[in-house]
């Protein structure tokens, strides 16, 4: 058990995949500004305490996927794990390794920076406690 995030959101002006989780967080693909937001980041601290609490690992050992708000919490919980390793790095550079090491992003690759943004938006506020 662990905490999940079955949201998904389409921009409505360019159909790209993205969590709108804060204010001022643009579609990675168009740079549109939406009003609805998603209350991400405090559920994804939660997960990740979750996992490093519950497991010793920031990645679960199963995960299933129900929707973007999942997919994008594994690589958030992978990044972590590399940082974990690595602790005498920045957590950017943890960031930088692991979404390079994910290959080929074909046609989501407007979705890496975005993912970076979440990643270090997850770390700052974990730091705060």
């Amino acid at each position: 058990m662990t905490v999940h995030d079955h949201y998904t959101h389409e921009c409505p002006q360019c159909a790209a995949y993205y969590i709108p989780f804060d204010e001022d967080v643009p579609c990675p693909r168009c740079s549109l500004v939406e009003k609805d937001r998603h209350d991400f980041v405090p559920l994804a601290v939660a997960s990740v305490r979750w996992n490093i609490d519950m497991y010793g690992s920031y990645v679960p050992g199963a995960w299933f996927v129900g929707g973007l708000g999942d997919h994008l919490l594994l690589i958030v919980f992978h990044i972590f794990q590399r940082w974990s390793k690595q602790q005498e790095q920045a957590f950017a550079a943890a960031i930088e390794e692991e979404l390079a090491s994910r290959g080929d992003w074909g046609d989501q690759a407007y979705l890496k920076p975005h993912i970076a943004l979440l990643a270090q938006r997850i770390y700052d506020e974990m730091q705060k406690d």
